[in-house]
């Protein structure tokens, strides 16, 4: 089946950011059918004029503005909300990063398999990969959608997990640099009051099927050791 990919991308101030990022999308987008979703949560002026002007030029093929910040979980599952209903995958992608290679998405989605596939890992446990520029099979986002209980990162970390406990599978590229560039942390601190951060360790361990004796006393059991296995041999570095 051909791929066809919705992009989905929040937007919160930044415009420099969010011009660079939108536009390397569409220079370097080569050999992929996708389409640009944008969904705005509530930027000033600026912005929201830029991602206008984008969709008028067609960069943008849809776009929502919101009166409100709606952050990454409900922003994303808004975004999804609006894609094509052809779409075979959707890719969560940040509006501060820059493209910058043809080869980009269609590297994503040749190594690909069914479940999720990003640039970028976190390598603080639990191992996983970022939320930056992050693939995944429409009908498995459909199905789980990113729970709203978490309103900024944890949320990824979840749909990390939930795929994972099904059987599906989740790669990351660990350098990636020549395809993408993240810079991070451009859209200010309105996430701090996010619900959903305070989060324990425990708790997220135990969405990947990890209990609280196993992780005070691996030596009592295999679940610690095991699920290492699981996630590093999920999570393959790019072959340069």
């Amino acid at each position: 089946m051909k791929a066809i990919v919705s992009m989905l991308v929040l937007t919160h101030n930044a415009p420099e950011y969010v011009e660079k990022t939108i536009v390397s999308v569409a220079e370097h987008t080569k050999n992929v059918e996708y389409e640009l979703v944008v969904v705005d949560n509530a930027s000033e002026e600026r912005t929201r004029n830029l991602v206008i002007e984008l969709r008028e030029r067609g960069l943008i093929h849809k776009l929502q503005l919101l009166d409100y910040n709606s952050l990454f979980a409900k922003g994303n599952n808004i975004a999804a909300s609006l894609a094509s209903e052809n779409a075979t995958h959707f890719l969560l992608l940040n509006s501060d990063v820059e493209v910058r290679s043809p080869e980009w998405l269609s590297t994503l989605l040749a190594s690909h398999r069914q479940g999720i596939s990003a640039y970028g890992i976190v390598a603080s446990p639990p191992r996983r990969v970022d939320g930056y520029c992050l693939l995944i099979d429409a009908p498995l986002y459909r199905n789980y959608q990113l729970d709203e209980r978490f309103q900024w990162w944890w949320s990824v970390t979840q749909l990390q997990a939930n795929v994972l406990r099904d059987g599906y599978s989740v790669l990351g590229f660990e350098k990636h640099e020549q395809y993408l560039h993240h810079f991070g942390g451009k859209s200010g601190p309105s996430f701090t009051g996010a619900k959903g951060m305070d989060v324990c360790q425990l708790e997220v361990l135990s969405w990947f099927g990890i209990n609280k004796i196993a992780i005070e006393n691996p030596s009592r059991g295999r679940q610690l050791k095991d699920f290492g296995k699981k996630i590093v041999t999920s999570l393959v570095p790019i072959r340069q």
